[in-house]
């Protein structure tokens, strides 16, 4: 009886010692273990943002933790189509993807502060005042500041905004207000169609997609819409007249994923995701800059007109400007109306364009 007690005694010990040597073992190997993620978009593969921002993101991330996280990507409506993004991230369809949060004004209905008109901007003026809005400490309401009155779900990674959205048309030239007057035109977000109304523009709302098809038949004029992503739906055959230097906003996106998915990643692995960030935000600015440059030159070889908006009629130019200082009023009383802070986002965003090199109506900075 000794001796079987003497060994199952060295029997436990061992067995103790042998699962302690085991907890250690499988708590290094989840330090160092695989993490697979499933990224995805509803635009194409081919958009700016996912080439020139989401998968060198990825593949940095990739890079950065020696190939210990790992992406799975869908693209083009494949898993999740726009803008179900984010329910597709709280439902844990997958693990990242771009956001396009100016698509769902019910969910984040100060997320449209980029689209404000602007006396002028360009990509990376307005690219760094959205990544200085996202990240700002500046409380709006309740203590909290913009990302997390919008976005407390989620873990932002600041991207580059699209370049500047212009005025172009199949053909119809402002010649004089009157010419601005009754002109129809595609508005993309509500912020459009604020300014239509200010301006008596004729608003016309459907999604780019079946905006070719309708332009070629007359349907409508033109569509408030940024020159560098023309060429993903043909535009640049089709537009005869655009009108630059006057900037109507510019739309906005982040890669993100659930604040709980964001805490689960390792240390090393949340680092490795904000250096990447960081590393692509410029060159995902620029790609909206090559893109317009190229579409600029294909529309030209087609009969396209540019007209500076300096050059237009004293009596358009001052049309068009009163209808900016109108819309910045105008949307800052819809946020405030609906319970938002929205004279506090307006000078918020304001003063980060500013700061960035871009210039906003007057009436703007002596809002109180």
């Amino acid at each position: 009886m000794k001796k079987w007690s003497l060994l199952l005694t060295l029997g436990l010990s061992a067995s103790l010692l042998l699962g302690a040597c085991g907890d250690d073992s499988s708590e290094a190997n989840a330090e160092g273990e695989k993490i697979k993620l499933r990224a995805a978009t509803g635009l194409s593969a081919q958009h700016a943002w996912w080439a020139a921002s989401m998968e060198p993101w990825m593949e940095r991330v990739e890079e950065l933790t020696d190939g210990q996280v790992e992406f799975e990507s869908f693209t083009g409506g494949e898993l999740v189509a726009v803008p179900d993004e984010a329910e597709a991230l709280e439902s844990g369809t997958v693990d990242v993807s771009l956001v396009l949060p100016i698509y769902q004004p019910d969910q984040f209905p100060m997320a449209e502060i980029t689209m404000l008109p602007l006396n002028h901007s360009d990509t990376f003026i307005a690219s760094k005042a959205w990544k200085s809005l996202l990240e700002s400490d500046v409380e709006l309401a309740d203590g909290k500041t913009f990302s997390e009155l919008q976005f407390g779900k989620f873990k932002v990674f600041p991207v580059s905004t699209t370049q500047e959205y212009s005025i172009s048309t199949t053909g119809k030239e402002f010649k004089s207000a009157k010419d601005v007057i009754g002109t129809s035109l595609r508005t993309p977000s509500r912020i459009h169609e604020m300014y239509a109304k200010e301006t008596g523009l004729s608003s016309v709302t459907m999604p780019a997609v079946e905006m070719y098809d309708s332009l070629s038949r007359g349907t409508f004029d033109g569509s408030f819409y940024s020159i560098a992503d023309w060429t993903g739906y043909g535009f640049q055959d089709l537009f005869k007249y655009t009108v630059t230097g006057i900037n109507f906003g510019h739309f906005n996106t982040f890669i993100g994923m659930t604040q709980e998915k964001w805490d689960e990643m390792p240390e090393n692995v949340q680092e490795a995701m904000t250096q990447a960030n960081e590393e692509i935000f410029e060159a995902g600015a620029q790609e909206w800059i090559t893109r317009s440059e190229a579409a600029i030159k294909q529309n030209e070889e087609k009969g396209g007109k540019f007209v500076e908006f300096s050059s237009l009629n004293q009596e358009v130019q001052d049309h068009f400007n009163k209808g900016i200082e109108d819309t910045w009023s105008s949307y800052a009383k819809l946020l405030e109306d609906n319970g938002q802070p929205g004279k506090e986002l307006v000078k918020l965003w304001a003063d980060l364009v500013v700061e960035n090199g871009g210039k906003v109506p007057e009436s703007v900075k002596n809002l109180k």
